[in-house]
């Protein structure tokens, strides 16, 4: 949940606006507590289709609100990172891509050609529905033939397998980002939206 010096950040124009939309349409609350009592825009005003509820603290439920602003704007910052990655790739990497459907988001199948005997070959990049961080698995041609593969996020690089079939190696990144879809890691607004697509430009 925000906590107050956050939302004093907010600018005061901006709830001054959102104050006089609920007045004007006659939607409002009054706040009562220790620290006196003010009229707050019920979340609609922010979130629309919100349903009013008379039960409801009007300041939580205006810290709510901000609240799942900022989770939105955290998951466009974060989906507008990975286009341009991809944007990017296409002009001297990108050998194409895939999109899969899977429980709790999407996994991009990227594939690349670099050339070279130690080329990364494909990346399977799994992105939660929700604002939560993005997810890679690398593949990796090895000097031996054995394919690594290789978990990657904000947080660093992990060595998951090493590999023989590349048939095998694509059944383990499929695991690996269906895993981490059913329990993805929450975003950080201290960490910028493109962190892991640096991580994964890194090498």
């Amino acid at each position: 949940m925000l906590q107050l010096p956050m939302l004093m950040k907010v600018s005061s124009a901006a709830i001054a606006a959102a104050i006089t939309a609920s007045i004007t349409y006659g939607q409002y609350a009054v706040a009562a507590g220790p620290k006196g009592s003010g009229l707050l825009p019920p979340a609609s005003v922010f979130v629309p289709g919100a349903e009013a509820d008379a039960n409801v603290d009007p300041f939580a439920e205006l810290v709510r609100s901000f609240a799942e602003l900022k989770q939105a704007r955290a998951k466009a910052d974060r989906n507008h990172a990975m286009v341009q990655w991809l944007l990017g790739l296409q002009a001297h990497d990108l050998a194409g891509f895939t999109v899969r459907r899977a429980e709790g988001g999407l996994v991009y199948d990227v594939s690349l050609d670099r050339g070279g005997p130690d080329a990364s070959s494909r990346i399977f990049l799994a992105v939660p529905s929700g604002p939560e961080m993005s997810y890679a698995v690398r593949l990796s041609q090895a000097t031996d033939g054995s394919i690594r593969v290789e978990g990657i996020s904000c947080a660093g690089h992990d060595m998951l397998a090493d590999l023989a079939a590349a048939d095998a190696a694509e059944a383990e990144a499929l695991s690996r980002t269906a895993a981490y879809l059913g329990a993805p890691e929450m975003a950080d607004p201290g960490l910028p939206a493109d962190c892991l697509m640096k991580a994964l430009d890194a090498d």
